[in-house]
């Protein structure tokens, strides 16, 4: 069984080490900030005597870049494991935290070692893009298309090519469903003269980020 591990790198190796002789690994891919960069480069070393290949993914701003990072790791290479791991438990709290959420919104498993020893966080085991409907991704992709910001409902359902009424049960919801308001995706204001301004949220803007578009 191939596994790919990836796992936040700060000052501490021991629950790098203790969690791939837990999940044994085809492939780690350590994410570090720039103060952890020797650090990530000797891990590599490390393990690359044991014909463990290691990549390492720098990042400045973890809120900001970690699911980017993750989304892209797990786009690319998902074809080629089995299973894929994150290993959250070295580093800062920003960047262990933004590892959490990332392997939450991508559906993938994610562990902390505490003690040597490695427990399992309860992640979901689905990609939070999987319960939003296509044609509310239609409408986050026209709100991105736009700048991120649609000064009316007209405006957005003429770049969404959704029908003004639906595209409001969509941002709305209804009684059996959330709308992209509630689910945090869009945020939703009154602006000049009583016309809705619709605004991606930052929530949207990373879900869409490990959201392919049909034909890329």
């Amino acid at each position: 069984m191939k596994i790919l591990q990836i796992a936040t790198l700060g000052d501490e190796e021991a629950p790098i080490f203790a969690g791939i002789r837990e999940y044994p690994v085809s492939k780690l891919v350590l994410i570090h900030e720039p103060e952890a960069r020797f650090h990530a480069a000797e891990i590599g070393r490390k393990l690359g005597e044991l014909q463990i290949p290691v990549e390492r993914e720098e990042i400045r701003n973890p809120a900001r870049e970690m699911y980017e990072v993750v989304a892209q790791i797990i786009r690319e290479q998902r074809d080629q494991y089995d299973d894929i791991f994150i290993n959250v438990s070295s580093g800062r709290k920003l960047l262990t935290c933004s590892a959490i959420s990332a392997a939450f919104v991508n559906g993938v498993k994610a562990f902390h070692v505490e003690d040597d020893v490695p427990m399992m966080l309860p992640v979901l085991k689905f990609s939070y893009s999987e319960v939003i409907s296509p044609s509310k991704i239609r409408v986050l992709q026209a709100l991105d298309d736009m700048g991120g910001e649609a000064g009316s409902l007209s405006d957005l359902s003429n770049a969404s090519g959704i029908e003004k009424s639906l595209l409001s049960y969509h941002l709305r919801g209804g009684r059996k469903a959330k709308g992209l308001e509630e689910l945090g995706l869009a945020e939703i204001d009154r602006g000049i003269q009583g016309r809705l301004l619709i605004r991606l949220s930052e929530m949207g803007r990373l879900l869409l980020i490990g959201h392919p578009r049909e034909g890329s």
